[in-house]
């Protein structure tokens, strides 16, 4: 007695295996055929999966810290200010941390800053952060070797012990278990480290050494209620609610001196902090992966149906022989899933190859990258797409079986011409046209987004200029001996014009700085803001930034000369409308960390008006910027770290790189020279994130567009054969050839219209959540709708051309005698 169920008998594991070598010799017998299918199956389902790996790591996966759901990052805002988000003072810090009753636990971190090390007797630049000593607890952190700091160790301004990240373990140490109690040497101190912290992929993750914040004693600039320069993260107590968290907050910093009273804190979850600038592009990219799958399977769907069609006489053949309905639709769901199989595995492999091409991405600028795989929800993703493809390409052509009558199917299947067999085929057209053209609108938009971006004037002239980050152990005045020197000898390199130093790299995000005015009457409270950069003085000619009134600063403007600055046309217009800003007097408040002291600045005569030289990313509004000598700087903590720029007279900066290295180390053997780049390349990387969006979207826009084609003139090419006969009897009776051409290309016109008013319509809704990443460009740019449509309408007609003339070019008599 058999008690196996029906579907695991000897029987049918035969029929499976013998379902199953019939396919594969289906697909020998028309290898260009089901290896195009493969490919465009392999495209589809890879790039889904690897944009879902990027998509899940960055933005589903939790953080790496203990309860990470219950972290919150404190920043505040003011509307009187501006609006903008600010962070947190010492003071705010301290404020926060012993009035509030809704937090377990709050740290400050001094984000970033550089110090020059000695790494085994090698200078290099090291990327240090520091954390006041609530830090660790409230994140969780314990060390993978040694220990954290001691609570002692906080109460000394001066001490010798620091943490290093695994990273930095891993790349300078070797990952060496015994590294506990080696030293590096920074600012000129032995420092020692006590402990290994494990890898910190989610926050901070560019870091390589940790210090300690202290704020009892504290440095002079943790005490100044105007500094924000911490990172606050406290951790929410259970059952709170973080808008009564928020209210409490901003209840206390209100309290404190010098805030404005419209301030509000705000608490943002951390992991939104960290990943809340991309999501927005993350989602779309997301959104257009799904439309180039989405045609992928509608151009595979038709294939196979088209192909079960075609295969209409072979299959009233079987059913004739005595076969079951069943027993075909179980071979059409082998061929379907060993279709979907090869495909699938193709797309993973493409998938994985296209992860670890994403990591590389240089400037990228996406959180959360390192670790980055092709990831469990990404391969579950995937296998779920091979599975519901699999069963549209089974459950389409099987529906043919419920009206397939074996007569008619042993006399062909040219004569099935009527709408109801064409209709499947009508909405899979109209489907890809919409989704064709929801993506070329999206990428359209884009593109010229990006265009517009790169005709903005950047205010200065980076093609020949080199720039080398110089970070120095100088705190006092003999720090102008040596940049002096730095700046006079690097002027003199072959291949050399000039060469100047400042605090701000243009494309990066500069220092502010707030300001008081000569003759008008100043708010404490409510000071106006701007870009703040100290220079030398030919920092406008080695940038070739345009002067446009007055003066620049000469080796003359030094501490012994009145103090004087210089002002870019978008303060001049702000703060001086139309008046002559030059003998105007300004005083700038230029907080920062390093700075030494919070004493009332001099007024300073404005000399000059340069043309706005874009410090941040050219997709960001100019702001007004001044420009202060750095031989003025009275507290001197400008000199502990600048850019280095250096204008080449030969065509390429590069090559400059090593001979001004060269010459800086010859002077100063322990000095490093880090972070050498051309300008060019540093303004480009500032873009890097819109220049990824924008290749992504137009790479799936080009790709959904070609298989749209494939697949309209796939379905026509197959619609029309099955007309064949229909052709030669209209033929027959008098029409002409153009009579039939017209005829194919106004059905095939007729649909692709259709897909795109769809496409259109769809496009108005997409559009809406694609501004934010727009630059000076409408999201309903009237142009780019229309040349999307006029595009895929051109494609769609020259796809329906040759089968058209094909049709047009038959034989009557050999068309009547087709069956």
């Amino acid at each position: 007695m058999n008690l196996l169920p029906p579907m695991l008998t000897p029987a049918a594991f035969d029929h499976l295996f013998a379902d199953l070598r019939y396919a594969v010799r289906g697909m020998q017998r028309s290898p260009g055929l089901y290896t195009v299918a493969v490919l465009m199956l392999a495209l589809g389902i890879g790039i889904n999966a690897a944009i879902f790996s990027v998509f899940s790591h960055v933005l589903l996966a939790p953080l790496h810290f203990a309860d990470p759901r219950s972290l919150y990052f404190v920043s505040s805002h003011a509307a009187s200010l501006g609006d903008g988000r600010r962070l947190s003072s010492g003071p705010d810090f301290r404020d926060y941390r012993d009035q509030n009753t809704v937090l377990s636990g709050v740290a400050a971190v001094i984000p970033h800053f550089s110090e020059p090390a000695s790494v085994d007797g090698t200078p290099r630049v090291l990327n240090f952060a520091a954390g006041t000593q609530q830090f660790f607890t409230v994140m969780g952190i314990r060390p993978v070797l040694g220990r954290l700091f001691t609570p002692d160790e906080y109460k000394s301004l001066h001490n010798s012990s620091v943490l290093i990240s695994w990273n930095f373990w891993k790349q300078e140490f070797g990952g060496d278990p015994n590294v506990i109690g080696r030293t590096l040497v920074n600012e000129d101190i032995r420092s020692v480290i006590v402990g290994v912290l494990p890898p910190m992929p989610d926050l901070y993750s560019r870091i390589d050494v940790w210090d300690k914040a202290t704020t009892e004693p504290s440095w002079p600039f943790m005490d100044w209620r105007a500094n924000k320069f911490l990172d606050v993260i406290g951790r929410l107590k259970p059952g709170v609610n973080p808008r009564l968290a928020e209210q409490q907050l901003t209840a206390i910093l209100r309290r404190a001196d010098g805030e404005p009273k419209d301030v509000q804190v705000q608490l943002t979850p951390l992991k939104d902090y960290i990943v809340g600038p991309v999501t927005r592009q993350l989602d779309i990219i997301m959104a257009a992966v799904g439309l180039v799958l989405l045609v992928t399977c509608m151009n595979i769907a038709a294939l196979l149906l088209s192909r079960a069609v075609k295969r209409s006489p072979e299959l009233a053949i079987r059913l004739g022989l005595g076969a079951s309905r069943a027993r075909i639709r179980q071979q059409l769901l082998v061929e379907g899933l060993l279709l979907s199989a090869l495909g699938g595995v193709a797309g993973l492999a493409l998938a994985s190859s296209t992860v670890g091409l994403v990591k590389q991405v240089p400037g990228l600028a996406l959180p959360r990258l390192e670790g980055l795989q092709l990831n469990v929800a990404a391969l579950a993703a995937s296998i779920g797409i091979v599975v519901l493809t699999s069963m549209v390409f089974a459950l389409l052509p099987a529906s043919i079986l419920s009206r397939l009558d074996i007569s008619s199917g042993l006399r062909g299947g040219r004569t099935e011409t009527g709408k109801a067999q064409r209709r499947p085929f009508s909405a899979l057209i109209v489907a890809e046209i919409a989704c064709a053209v929801v993506l070329a609108v999206c990428a359209g938009l884009l593109v010229r987004s990006f265009i517009r971006v790169q005709q903005v004037d950047i205010g200065f002239q980076p093609a020949r200029v080199l720039t080398a980050y110089l970070r120095t152990n100088y705190f006092g005045p003999e720090g102008l001996a040596f940049w002096h020197r730095v700046i006079d000898e690097s002027a003199k390199v072959p291949g050399a014009s000039s060469a100047a130093v400042s605090d701000c790299l243009p494309g990066a995000s500069p220092m502010g700085a707030s300001l008081m005015f000569d003759d008008r009457p100043n708010d404490p409270a409510h000071l106006p803001t701007g870009e703040g950069c100290w220079i030398s003085a030919d920092f406008f000619r080695t940038l070739g930034s345009a002067l446009l009134r007055g003066r620049y600063f000469s080796d003359r403007d030094d501490q012994n000369a009145p103090p004087v600055i210089i002002i870019n046309a978008a303060a001049a217009q702000r703060f001086f409308p139309n008046q002559d800003p030059i003998g105007k007097r300004i005083a700038v408040n230029y907080l920062s960390l390093g700075s030494r002291n919070n004493r009332p600045p001099p007024m300073r005569e404005i000399v000059g008006v340069v043309a706005n030289l874009h410090q941040r990313a050219l997709d960001q509004p100019t702001e007004p910027a001044i420009y202060v000598p750095y031989t003025q700087d009275d507290t001197y903590h400008v000199l502990a770290s600048m850019q280095l720029f250096v204008r080449s007279s030969e065509r390429d900066p590069a090559l400059l790189a090593n001979s001004v290295r060269a010459k800086i180390q010859s002077m100063y053997p322990n000095q490093p020279v880090d972070r050498t780049m051309v300008m060019r390349d540093v303004v480009s990387r500032s873009l890097a994130q819109r220049t990824y969006s924008v290749g992504l979207m137009t790479s799936f826009a080009v790709l959904a567009v070609l298989l749209c084609a494939l697949g309209i003139y796939g379905v026509v090419s197959y619609v029309t054969l099955q007309r064949t006969r229909e052709f030669g009897i209209r033929m027959a009776l008098g029409a002409s050839r153009q009579d039939v051409l017209r005829n194919v290309l106004h059905q095939g016109g007729s649909l692709v219209a259709i897909g795109a008013a769809v496409g259109v319509a769809l496009s108005l809704l997409a559009t809406r959540g694609l501004s934010q990443l727009l630059f000076e460009t409408a999201p309903f740019d009237p142009m780019i709708f229309v040349s999307s449509v006029l595009l895929l309408g051109v494609i769609g007609l020259l796809a329906c051309l040759l089968p058209g003339v094909r049709a047009s070019q038959l034989d009557p008599r050999v068309a009547l005698n087709t069956e």
